[in-house]
């Protein structure tokens, strides 16, 4: 019989003050019994592959170990796909449809073999008013001059709550893209952990959500630099709005030995209501001197200047700010290279912003 647990995620790899109550996240009573549904299409090139092959079963992750508890409680087995040497594999579309009162995990290990590339495109979708739990874990692998490119949306129901759980390593001239959309749901605790060990490996991330009412957004995006010359670029932005609620914890951990790295952090956030509230944590640790690393947070209102301009051709504050809203997302949106993709999240757009944010 399966026994609920609790969970600690999302920790920093440096504690901070423990009043601050940033340096963790606590859950209770997380039960996840049963192996979501991934209905896969596309794909092709890409081939099974057994359990042990690869980094996989040691590969860290950003929300920390207790995922792995998750997962041997649910007895879900994941979904192990490899791209051989070389290849250009097909998109992968991997569909999570839930209808509510769900609680269940997916696991995905995908591996992009020396030379190859994979693009894979994971959406999560409910009813609007559904409820439930959905844990998701992706693993991924890049050989030698491999790239592996990761879209994740979700467009849950205002009453689920989303744990979205990545890991990666990078070998030389390995590269992990990873674009990520969190726009539904009751809470979302998102964690990723790049490890580039590799001379030249890179990362890069592109994460947006939008915060209505008292959603709720928990993440912890590490990258962490052994191999020299190593790149990483972490971006977050997003709107919140209502009661909603955002921390956000960046890490650029410079390893000894990855003389040459460079890090970069940034977030920018729109508060679009005098209830939300935003936290943020860079961090930067070094373990080497020849390296880059910087962060930077943009943290403001909507400028009275933009909303009187847009209110004098006829639009009323609500509107103008649902018009500014959106054009921030859309321009993530476009990044997907999907067309189906992209209008399943203009579609989901056009359907939560018609309420006040």
């Amino acid at each position: 019989m399966n026994q609920a647990i609790n969970m600690k995620v999302n920790r920093l790899p440096a504690r901070t003050w423990n009043w601050l109550r940033m340096n963790e996240s606590v859950l209770h009573g997380v039960l996840a019994p049963q192996a979501c549904a991934l209905r896969a299409q596309g794909g092709g090139g890409l081939a099974p592959f057994a359990h042990g092959g690869g980094p996989f079963s040691a590969m860290p992750t950003g929300m920390g170990p207790d995922m792995a508890r998750l997962a041997r409680q649910s007895g879900a087995q994941p979904l192990r796909l490899k791209a051989p040497a070389g290849a250009q594999a097909g998109t992968l579309w991997l569909h999570a449809p839930l209808a509510g009162q769900e609680h269940c995990f997916a696991g995905v290990h995908l591996w992009a073999a020396e030379g190859s590339r994979i693009t894979v495109i994971m959406d999560y979708s409910s009813p609007r008013g559904a409820d439930g739990l959905a844990a998701v874990q992706t693993k991924l692998y890049a050989e030698k001059n491999a790239v592996l490119r990761l879209v994740q949306v979700q467009m849950l129901g205002g009453g689920f709550t989303f744990l979205n759980d990545v890991g990666a390593v990078c070998e030389e001239g390995g590269r992990v893209e990873l674009l990520q959309l969190f726009l539904g749901g009751e809470r979302t605790y998102a964690g990723c952990e790049v490890q580039l060990a590799g001379a030249e490996s890179s990362f890069s991330a592109d994460i947006g959500y939008l915060g209505r009412a008292s959603q709720a957004f928990d993440m912890n995006y590490n990258a962490v630099h052994h191999g020299p010359r190593s790149q990483s670029r972490m971006c977050a932005q997003g709107v919140l709005g209502g009661q909603a609620f955002k921390l956000f914890r960046g890490t650029l951990d410079f390893k000894a030995g990855a003389a040459g790295a460079q890090g970069e952090e940034t977030e920018n956030v729109l508060l679009v209501s005098d209830s939300a509230v935003n936290q943020t944590v860079p961090l930067i640790l070094c373990g080497e001197e020849d390296v880059q690393g910087s962060h930077g947070a943009t943290i403001g209102r909507l400028d009275d200047e933009v909303l009187f301009y847009l209110c004098s051709r006829g639009l009323s504050e609500a509107q103008a700010v649902r018009l500014v809203t959106r054009a921030r997302l859309d321009a993530l949106c476009r990044q997907i290279g999907d067309e189906p993709a992209q209008a399943a999240v203009q579609a989901y757009l056009e359907e939560v912003l018609q309420d006040d944010i």
